[in-house]
């Protein structure tokens, strides 16, 4: 009994290591320039200037959780743009307003 308790918290933790390495690598270190375009995207609708607003500033915070990009946009002010994907691992990001 004791040792099939060890093997089945060695295999739940093989699998939570697994998962964690997986959605680092997902979320944090793979290719985001899909993600930026989408907050780019965002970031020009909610400043209300389309194409012609030229940003001044552009700070980008990855995590495991979600990407939040601030903008600065010359005569339009700061703007906060929060993406997240629908699941934890998988599935496409979709940005809203941040705060």
């Amino acid at each position: 009994m004791k040792r099939s308790l060890r093997l089945v918290f060695r295999y739940f933790t093989i699998t939570l290591l697994l998962v964690s390495a997986w959605t680092a690598y997902a979320n944090v270190f793979s290719d985001d320039a899909e993600v930026r375009a989408k907050a780019e995207a965002q970031a020009r609708a909610q400043a209300g200037c389309g194409e012609q607003c030229k940003p001044t500033s552009l700070k980008i915070d990855r995590g495991m959780f979600e990407e939040r990009v601030e903008y600065d946009f010359d005569r339009k002010g700061h703007v906060v743009v929060v993406c997240r994907r629908q699941s934890l691992i998988f599935g496409d990001y979709t940005c809203a307003p941040g705060s």
